[in-house]
């Protein structure tokens, strides 16, 4: 084996590796937000109930259960939610895809909510 057939070999087993960790560590960043988006999300369910809004109460409470089912379901053995070695499972994939949509739907539908009880609230003062 020459030189060049050698540091060509080594190189791209380099690369490949930096490229894994590359996606491993990409992929482990969301795990450090779902802990942050869990207690924001109880927060607003409890602060919802304290001021005896019940429709906004009970549209944030599935959301806040579904939150706290994903976090506590985590197999032991897991990084996270999203584990990066977990994560390239098609069908874990799509699932988390489909999850986010949906969040993001609820986020989108609550933003509107709030902003027309703000406008609401301000026109009646």
């Amino acid at each position: 084996m020459d030189i060049m057939a050698f540091m060509n070999e080594l190189n791209s087993k380099l690369q490949g590796r930096a490229f894994l960790h590359i996606r491993c560590t990409a992929l482990s960043k969301p795990s450090r937000w779902v802990v942050p988006e869990l207690v924001g999300q109880a927060l607003a369910t409890v602060l919802m109930l304290v001021s005896l809004h019940w429709f906004v109460f009970l549209l944030n409470l599935p959301v806040a259960a579904w939150n706290m089912y994903r976090v506590w379901k985590v197999p032991m053995g897991n990084m996270g939610v999203f584990d990066p070695t977990e994560i390239h499972n098609r069908g874990q994939l799509k699932s988390h895809m489909k999850e986010s949509m949906i969040k993001l739907g609820f986020h989108l539908l609550c933003f509107f909510i709030y902003l027309y009880s703000m406008i609401l609230a301000l026109i009646n003062d």
